[in-house]
């Protein structure tokens, strides 16, 4: 769990919060839907500038509505209490923790962004203001927003939607300017057609194991005899895949990131473009029939040259922050620095997934005032969730 949501977080917290901004998502049920009177006291301070816990509350909520919508439908409505592993200082945190962390982290860099606009001649076009009125306006009608619960106005929505609208242009104008370089090796990706004959099986129990060593063989032994009638011209390699039911037959990796693992790049590498390797390959997923499409595939090279480029640039970008950052940051405490009472009012969890905790939680709790048997099992559960 914590691998998948990192990587997806690692694209970019500022990407996802544009998203959000630009389409309000005033329509979750992201937070408990608690109200607090403290919306007007300050939340943090950094490099001279006060942030509200409404300023933080909104952002949040505004981001925590993305995320139900993204990861609700794979993960459940309970993402939010799934494990991140531990945080900087060594404790155990919950996605809803890493998320609130990577908010105030957010705003903070907003804060040094903004003020680093006229330096770099970005300002809000009036067409970019406007999208930002228009925006915060919806939200703050619609009737599930979340102004209400801290007293937020509408032109305290406003302003989160210009300053993370301006923070956002500032960075890619950052971006833009920083020269980098990819190379057509770092860039190249190969597309392969491949056929896979598995050596894991699936029980009753839905559990996945490994073959026996005889049942590999004979799997081995019909990959080659598949691949002869290949070679031989009696089958093409789409019907026998389609013959082995097998559906994921095109890859299109770079180097070092094939499924079937770096000895069976190798493989393609020594090949000519359109050639079925002239042998049965072993792979990590089973017996593998391989057809090289095109070792250098020119549209998914140069569609991944940009993503590199964009990638080298946000790392220079980072780089220029941290420098910028430097001495803040050496002053800087998340947990002494953020006022922690105030900021534990604000709940990323929706209501349907509060609902869904305490039901177990009573359930857990019925359960142990039963039995001491009911108790292990109900303690032993919510260890392995």
């Amino acid at each position: 769990m914590k691998a998948k949501l990192t990587k997806v977080l690692s694209l970019g917290l500022v990407v996802i919060m544009a998203l959000s901004l630009m389409t309000g998502c005033s329509t979750s049920s992201s937070g408990k839907g608690t109200k607090t009177q403290d919306g007007n006291k300050v939340l943090f301070s950094y490099d001279g500038t006060d942030v509200t816990l409404k300023e933080a509350w909104l952002y949040a909520k505004m981001l925590s509505a993305q995320y139900e919508q993204t990861y609700s439908s794979y993960y459940g409505s309970d993402f939010w209490s799934m494990s991140m592993g531990k945080d900087d200082d060594g404790n155990d945190q919950t996605f809803e923790e890493y998320v609130k962390k990577q908010v105030i982290s957010q705003m903070k860099q907003n804060i040094i962004l903004i003020k680093k606009a006229d330096k770099y001649d970005c300002k809000l076009t009036h067409s970019e203001k406007q999208q930002c009125s228009d925006s915060a306006l919806s939200y703050y009608q619609d009737k599930t927003g979340k102004k209400k619960e801290c007293g937020a106005t509408r032109e305290d929505v406003e302003k989160i939607y210009e300053d993370s609208t301006l923070a956002s242009k500032v960075q890619k104008k950052i971006e833009s300017k920083e020269k980098v370089t990819v190379t057509d090796d770092e860039a190249r990706k190969s597309t392969i057609y491949r056929v896979v004959f598995a050596t894991t099986k699936t029980g009753d129990n839905g559990q996945t194991t490994e073959m026996s060593k005889k049942e590999k063989k004979a799997v081995k032994a019909k990959a080659e005899k598949a691949l002869k009638e290949i070679q031989s011209g009696k089958k093409t390699i789409k019907k026998v895949a389609k013959e082995q039911n097998y559906s994921n037959t095109d890859e299109s990796y770079a180097a070092g990131e094939s499924e079937e693992g770096e000895a069976f790049e190798k493989v393609m590498k020594s090949m000519k473009d359109g050639d079925i390797a002239d042998k049965v390959l072993e792979c990590d997923n089973g017996y593998v029939i391989a057809k090289l499409v095109a070792y250098t595939d020119k549209e998914e090279t140069a569609s991944n040259k940009k993503t590199l480029k964009e990638q080298k640039q946000s790392e220079a970008f980072q780089k220029k922050y941290d420098n910028w950052t430097k001495k803040l940051e050496k002053k800087w405490d998340y947990n002494k620095d953020v006022d922690q009472k105030l900021w534990a009012q604000v709940s990323l969890k929706s209501a349907d997934s509060t609902a869904t905790e305490t039901s177990t939680e009573t359930t857990a709790a019925s359960s142990e005032a039963s039995t001491t048997e009911a108790s292990s099992e109900a303690t032993t559960a919510a260890k392995s969730k």
